[in-house]
């Protein structure tokens, strides 16, 4: 309990020393993961405690009936959410923690998060079928009926194979980007998704190789859960969640620096 308390006032004294630092363009995301593990190694007993909390609220959602076709899921997210805006706040020592004003702030890229997430779905279902309706079916049936069968493939190994390639290559733009924009917001900078990606403009194969480690693990986990049935992907995602989050907002820092205010004299 006496080490928690000093983790929490050190962290709280991270905060304290206000110094500027120039705007840094380019980030190596070695050192970002090796930083990201030092501070968790540092604070492991908040981390323990925000992965505990992470753990109840996931296991919550796996005892609702039916998931996200539950209208109980709605209520579920919005607290997830809010969970997720005060551990941000919290880590960046952005008081008060809880503040309705930036939380209803970060809705708006959050919700451009999941419309372009939604809009890159529909494109991908609706799109084939176009050269269809415009009467193309001589020449595009036979592709046609290859690309159904790749959608319809999405529950074997090949298709789940196929589809995260797919989303690891466009999560620059979907996900990894925008979500800094999430962050910034939270902490009453720039909620621009656009301003997110000038910032990290040249960083594309830096944040595929961050996507590739992030759903590599989750994947692992997922197929040992799944062929050894040994039910731990929960106690897995508590865990890896807040550290990636953590990788995020270390992410967030290299490009979000205050630039030094210049000098009067």
């Amino acid at each position: 309990m006496i080490q928690s308390t000093r983790n929490i006032w050190n962290l709280k004294k991270m905060r304290r020393k206000k110094i500027s630092f120039p705007e840094i363009k380019d980030f190596s995301l070695l050192s970002i993961l090796k930083s990201s593990t030092r501070f968790v190694l540092l604070f492991k007993h908040t981390i323990i405690f925000w992965s505990v909390i992470n753990f109840i609220l996931l296991y919550m959602f796996s005892t609702i009936p039916n998931g996200w076709r539950n209208s109980l899921s709605i209520l579920w997210l919005v607290g997830y959410y809010i969970f997720w805006s005060i551990f941000i706040r919290y880590i960046l020592q952005h008081r008060p923690y809880f503040s309705l004003i930036r939380i209803f702030n970060a809705l708006i890229p959050s919700s451009k998060i999941m419309f372009i997430n939604i809009a890159l779905y529909i494109l991908i279902t609706i799109i084939p079928f176009i050269p269809l309706i415009m009467g193309f079916r001589d020449k595009y049936l036979e592709f046609f009926e290859a690309y159904m069968l790749i959608l319809q493939s999405h529950e074997t190994m090949f298709g789940k194979s196929l589809y995260y390639c797919f989303m690891i290559l466009i999560s620059p733009y979907t996900i990894t980007r925008p979500y800094l924009a999430f962050i910034s917001s939270l902490v009453g900078k720039s909620r621009s998704i656009m301003d997110a990606y000038n910032k990290t403009k040249g960083h594309y194969w830096r944040f595929v190789s961050y996507s590739f480690i992030m759903s590599l693990l989750f994947a692992i986990s997922y197929y040992l859960d799944r062929l050894y049935n040994l039910k731990t992907l929960i106690f897995v995602m508590s865990i890896t969640l807040i550290y990636f989050n953590i990788v995020f907002i270390n992410i967030y820092k290299n490009f979000y620096r205050r630039r030094p205010k210049k000098s009067s004299y």
